[in-house]
């Protein structure tokens, strides 16, 4: 265009030279654009890959995983692993044989499992076993057999005495076992609360079975069907069906009560047994966090009377005196609930506990009253004729456990 201007013709070298210019200017911008198209098109590929590749299980890739073994073992929550090697993704993964731990590591292990929110059933033989047993290898989990629960006595000279059970069954050394002391300066009060009701109490049942099982004197009642009676309301939140009661005592007046009142020991307790009527049985029902309740009744002893006949119905104890023995009470000879335990009517404490025999399963609500019943001694005399496997059935109460940061209401 300058030779235009300037009046002189351009040569044909020139006009030649100009249009591959101008060609140039044009292609530059489209090179351009479609490499930066190119570009996003590989940063979308490469942001896919990741995301896949982020998703995708690391089953087949070596990958280090202690989640087995964590489940199989509690002591391997904790530990040091910035020892641990890096190895190559897509090599084949071998785990390594377990290293024997010292004595320190695996006091510093169990020191920290020692949560007091969680169960570890204690085995108070192990913690200080020699390093040598650490070689061992690790258990696979397997569902356990149900087997013959061991007899159990309340003779601590015994080897399976109160401070053993948990040999008898290790769910008897769990943290929030029964029965506690109860102290009425401790307890949380419940000022609104729900009225506690027995329905049914004044029933009569078609039979009552009385057995002698070697550790206590059991009453179990047969019912017509709708004629159960029902524990409700209070610190429950569902209806519980009644199943027995039974008793604890001791060698005298002294002592029996399984749970302390405000440091005070009564000569006996009694225990009604109610199961979650959510459940078909007590036997499907203990197994449940919130399967049992167990309401605990204090005795005291009659002052104005030895001799008199309070409880008419201790009369039965007679025919089972020898252990084993049981004894069928005929409807005529019937009782119901209200001749046992009266008016359902006054205050208790109620906490989170245990079964106080073997298994000692954690699944009870606990509802202890304050005001306790009336026995003679004439009675109190019939219930120490009965015979145990090992001689007289007398002081058949569990020492008290410990409350474990648990919480005790007071209604």
């Amino acid at each position: 265009m300058d030779y235009i201007v300037a009046g002189v013709a351009p040569t044909v070298e020139e006009q030649e030279a100009e249009r591959l210019v101008t060609s140039e200017d044009v292609f530059l911008p489209e090179c351009l654009a479609e490499m930066l198209l190119l570009k996003w098109h590989a940063q979308f590929a490469l942001l896919n890959f990741l995301m896949f590749m982020s998703w995708r299980p690391t089953r087949g890739l070596n990958v280090p995983s202690f989640e087995t073994t964590s489940r199989l073992n509690p002591t391997s929550r904790t530990g040091d692993f910035s020892t641990l090697q890096e190895t190559d993704y897509y090599d084949e993964y071998e785990r390594s044989a377990p290293k024997p731990l010292t004595r320190d590591q695996r006091r510093s292990k169990l020191a920290a499992i020692s949560n007091p929110d969680f169960y570890f059933p204690p085995d108070p033989e192990a913690d200080l076993a020699e390093d040598a047993e650490t070689n061992a290898p690790e258990p696979v989990l397997q569902r356990q057999q149900p087997r013959a629960q061991a007899s159990f006595s309340y003779n601590e000279k015994d080897k399976n005495g109160p401070s053993h059970w948990y040999r008898v069954d290790s769910r008897c050394g769990g943290r929030y076992q029964s029965p506690i002391l109860l102290n009425t300066s401790s307890a949380l009060l419940v000022n609104r609360k729900r009225p506690l009701r027995l329905d049914g109490q004044t029933n009569l049942p078609q039979s009552i079975l009385l057995q002698n099982d070697g550790h206590s004197a059991k009453f179990t009642y047969n019912w017509r069907n709708g004629d159960c009676p029902v524990l409700h309301g209070g610190p429950l939140k569902t209806k519980y069906l009644f199943d027995q009661f039974h008793f604890h005592w001791g060698v005298n007046s002294t002592v029996g009560s399984e749970h302390v009142y405000d440091y005070q020991r009564y000569p006996m307790e009694i225990h009604l047994v109610f199961y979650n009527g959510l459940y078909e049985s007590f036997q499907e029902a203990r197994e449940q966090v919130d399967g049992i309740a167990v309401v605990g009744m204090f005795y005291e002893i009659y002052q104005h009377s030895a001799t008199e006949q309070l409880n008419t119905w201790t009369r039965f104890l007679r025919n089972v005196i020898a252990p084993s023995s049981e004894y069928n009470i005929p409807f005529i000879d019937t009782f119901p609930l209200y001749e046992v335990i009266g008016d359902f009517e006054w205050p208790y404490f109620t906490y989170e506990g245990s079964l106080t025999t073997p298994p000692c399963l954690e699944t009870v609500t606990w509802i202890v009253s304050t005001k306790p019943l009336l026995v003679t001694e004439r009675e109190m005399r019939q219930f120490r004729r009965l015979q145990s496997p090992t001689g007289q059935m007398v002081n058949n109460f569990r020492p008290v456990q410990k409350l474990n940061h648990r919480r005790v209401f007071l209604y």
